[in-house]
């Protein structure tokens, strides 16, 4: 969009224009609203596609049915540092985004906040925590029985879904339909989800923004990366004496906050609503919009055309933090491309000092087949049950073997060897493991 200030120390305010066809539905909001419905339905249909879940048992995260382990070093540890700095990144130039357009809990608050507004035709905090602690007066009443069946049964199935996809991350889907149609474990499944799901129906039916506003530490860490270059919402104070005091913007502030009052962005969540809502007004006024958004990395030139200051703070943090997330992106992509799908654990049998055991997983969702070898003792001492195996996709083989004869060939004393596994077939590797033979003199 163009600018109609000239003054580059005034804030560019967008040209009026009038929006027809299908350009007015290019706004920022209905942007926000696909990135919301986007990043929901993602997390909705993840576990059930079998590309993501969490094992507690193992403690081990499955993708795409490959177990990555906590000792898959540089790719657990590169990933959270790429997320964490990329994160950095985005939230150095455009603000507390994630809250207003990817956050799962604010997308459900928002969803319920429209029901409230569609079925009572209240203010979307006529019920909620906000509204009990500070003004119970304001709660809906003289409301019909269906009005608040219809609210209460789909905020529930709401809760419901929602309880049935996070179990869905710790809980195998196969298994939860397995337990649902045999009636197996059905007492535990329905502990898990029904609790999950009562946790969400208090949240929704109550808490929703009450969360984001004053109890949620994660607009505490994205505060950590905002300056005054950031974008926010910004009021042209030099026209405030346009303003007709309508309140809509205020009223369509998610946090709750005046976006008029130019110092106030500290749970400013850049989800555009208010800038919508005065530039629609104005629109009718035939005036330009009070509100937009602005950063300082954005100047005017005299022709009132808005340009990007390269080397402003606001683009010089966001190339500094783009370029260090380069580093563990780099990394991770190390970790992908060594990344061993199979793991092998040599142990001593307990109180047997001839008896050994090696334990092979298969990390990959497909059969694999492995030689295990050894090294470091005579081949006649070591009595093998069998050296070559297929192992099921993501299972587990124990192979024994005994030290025989130890006493004749060897002698009494310690006997370093090692064992050493090689995959047979798919990504080639090898692992090997170094252990002793202590043979006593008695």
């Amino acid at each position: 969009m163009s600018a109609t200030i000239k003054n580059p120390s005034l804030i560019p305010m967008p040209t009026l224009r009038k929006r027809e066809g299908f350009r007015k539905y290019l706004r920022v909001t209905s942007f926000r609203y696909i990135v919301q419905g986007t990043v929901l339905f993602v997390l909705a249909v993840l576990p059930f596609t079998g590309l993501f879940r969490i094992d507690l048992g193992s403690g081990r995260f499955l993708v795409a049915g490959y177990q990555v382990w906590w000792s898959d070093f540089f790719i657990i540890l590169p990933f959270w540092l790429f997320l964490i700095s990329g994160a950095a990144t985005v939230y150095s130039v455009l603000g507390m985004v994630f809250c207003g357009w990817a956050c799962a809990q604010n997308s459900l608050s928002e969803l319920v906040d429209f029901l409230v507004k569609k079925i009572f035709r209240r203010h979307k905090h006529a019920i909620g925590l906000d509204t009990l602690t500070s003004a119970p007066q304001k709660l809906p009443s003289n409301v019909g029985y269906r009005q608040w069946f219809l609210f209460i049964s789909l905020v529930t199935l709401i809760s419901a879904v929602t309880g049935i996809v996070f179990a869905g991350y710790f809980i195998p889907p196969a298994q939860i339909w397995s337990d649902i149609a045999t009636g197996t474990h059905l007492h535990q499944l329905l502990w898990v989800i029904g609790g999950i799901s009562a946790v969400m129906l208090l949240n929704l039916f109550l808490i929703r923004h009450y969360w984001c506003n004053w109890v949620c530490p994660y607009p505490l860490w994205q505060h950590f990366f905002k300056s005054e270059g950031t974008m926010k919402v910004a009021f042209d104070d030099t026209r405030r004496g346009e303003c007709t005091g309508c309140n809509l913007c205020v009223n369509s502030c998610i946090v709750d906050i005046d976006p008029r009052d130019t110092k106030n962005y500290t749970r400013c969540i850049n989800c555009g609503e208010c800038v919508i809502a005065c530039e629609d007004y104005s629109e009718k006024r035939g005036v330009p919009s009070l509100l937009t958004f602005h950063f300082n990395g954005i100047k005017v030139d005299d022709a009132g055309k808005r340009h990007i200051n390269r080397l402003s703070p606001v683009v010089t943090r966001f190339v500094l933090a783009g370029s260090f997330s380069l580093i563990p992106l780099s990394l991770f992509i190390y970790g992908i491309v060594t990344y061993l799908p199979f793991h092998m654990t040599l142990s001593q049998v307990p109180g047997k000092l001839d008896m050994y055991s090696v334990r092979l997983t298969n990390k990959t969702p497909y059969a694999h087949s492995y030689r295990v070898s050894e090294s470091g003792l005579p081949g006649k001492t070591v009595d093998w049950r069998e050296k070559t195996v297929t192992v099921p996709g993501g299972g587990q083989i124990i192979l024994p073997f005994r030290i025989e004869k130890g006493r004749e060939i060897l002698g009494t004393g310690v006997h370093p060897f090692s064992i050493t596994v090689r995959s047979l077939n798919g990504k080639p590797g090898e692992i090997s493991q170094a252990a002793a033979y202590f043979l006593p003199s008695s």
